[in-house]
């Protein structure tokens, strides 16, 4: 652990000699999050995204640089897959009856044989992220912005996977017995051994990972100081994250806990079709057509937890297209409605993640339609409903479903 603080103090101390007239950074809120089983009835904050920030110039002739250092936090449940064999990494979709029965499983009967637990846990956990951005050129739809960002960063990520908070409560919430240890203390099988699908999941479970990434982005897009405004233009982001071992990520005792290296290239397209303003400038209506792709792989031995592909198929390529529909501003800026209409088709390709002999390979379809109406009031309302309707459903035996959820939340920019 003292070899990662001496390499984060000296990429710091680095970054501040770039920014040369002054040590000052901006400090920021970005969100706040709850806690678990509705501590304090879901409106007492926990978990939040806090950072500093700074802008300096470090080219001639170039915009100001700007340096982040970005700290979260968060405080919640998670549940044991029992999707994988915990020792090969086999997924269960491509087993047979026969070879099912001798698989590994979380919530296998020999697993659960001392009586019913549950399969959740309490996971908190921090992360952190550092970052030099350096813009160039001019973007011509936005004089005040940069035509190409090059961001060459650092993240790192501590986490634990515990016994869930109400084991403290008498009578352990009804809960028979926990998760990962014994009444005693000592660790219950299989988490006594290595899990090598699951190695956030070895030993004590206190985990450090980290990576390093290079992102590189090509801006022809339209400022809209606020979301109202119909988006107009293109943009391009290539991103080159590597996590090696040898990064310090085989500092715990738990092993070696990343091992991976990551290509994704996202390119973005969104068309104006209509806006009317009212005679003050707000907006009254207006519409715009966007378009997108998603390309991304992930290689490596050993991907952490956080870096897991949906249904840990190494590859993925996503095409969406949406229309955007806001309605009129009224009483403040920030007082508006909108409704998005989306078509999301997504093909998962290639080897599984994490699986030891690398045997499996798969080529999954997801296809589905959204649609999301939303209505903001005074910057710290938001009332949200979707639904949607998933025609394909990918490698799972599912059928077509109808699917909606809704959320009414109060929020505060600071």
């Amino acid at each position: 652990m003292k070899k990662v603080l001496g390499i984060l103090l000296l990429f710091v101390s680095v970054s501040f000699a770039c920014g040369a007239e002054s040590f000052t950074f901006d400090a920021y809120i970005d969100a706040v999050s709850g806690g678990v089983k509705g501590f304090g009835f879901g409106l007492f904050p926990l978990g939040t995204t806090f950072g500093f920030e700074k802008h300096f110039p470090m080219i001639q002739d170039e915009g100001k640089a700007e340096m982040q250092i970005e700290f979260s936090f968060a405080f919640n449940n998670r549940t044991l897959s029992s999707d994988y064999d915990y020792l090969t990494g086999r997924p269960v979709w491509i087993l047979d009856a026969d070879e099912r029965e001798d698989a590994h499983f979380f919530g296998d009967d020999e697993w659960n044989e001392e009586g019913e637990r549950s399969l959740s846990y309490f996971n908190p956990r921090a992360t952190m992220d550092i970052y030099l951005d350096q813009g160039f050129w001019t973007n011509p739809l936005n004089p005040s912005g940069s035509l190409l960002n090059v961001r060459l960063g650092y993240n790192a990520r501590y986490a634990m996977s515990l016994e869930e908070v109400i084991f403290s409560l008498p009578g352990h919430g009804g809960l028979s017995s926990p998760v990962f240890v014994h009444d005693d203390g000592t660790l219950r099988a299989p988490f006594d051994d290595s899990l090598p699908a699951y190695p956030w999941l070895n030993g004590s479970r206190n985990i450090f990972s980290d990576y390093l990434y290079l992102q590189l982005s090509l801006n022809m897009d339209r400022d809209t100081p606020t979301d109202s405004e119909p988006e107009e233009g293109l943009g391009v982001d290539l991103l080159l994250e590597a996590g090696p071992a040898w990064l310090f990520n085989n500092l715990t005792r738990e092993g070696v806990q990343s091992d991976f290296y990551r290509f994704s290239l996202y390119a973005e397209q969104k068309m104006e079709i209509f806006s009317i303003l009212q005679d003050n400038g707000w907006n009254w209506i207006n519409l715009y057509i966007g378009h997108s792709n998603r390309l991304s792989y992930v290689a490596g031995s050993v991907i952490p937890e956080n870096k897991l592909p949906d249904d840990r198929l190494r590859g993925s390529l996503q095409d969406r297209i949406w229309l955007h529909f806001s309605g009129p501003q009224f009483m403040a800026g920030d007082c508006y409605t909108s409704i998005e209409l989306n078509l999301n088709n997504r093909l998962m390709f290639g080897g599984v993640a994490n699986e030891q002999d690398r045997a499996t390979h798969a080529v999954e379809l997801q296809s589905g339609f959204s649609a999301k109406f939303q209505l903001r009031l005074f910057g710290f309302i938001r009332f949200e409903y979707q639904a949607g309707y998933d025609f394909i459903r990918g490698i799972w035996p599912d059928r077509p479903a109808w699917w909606q959820n809704s959320a009414l939340q109060f929020y505060v920019s600071i």
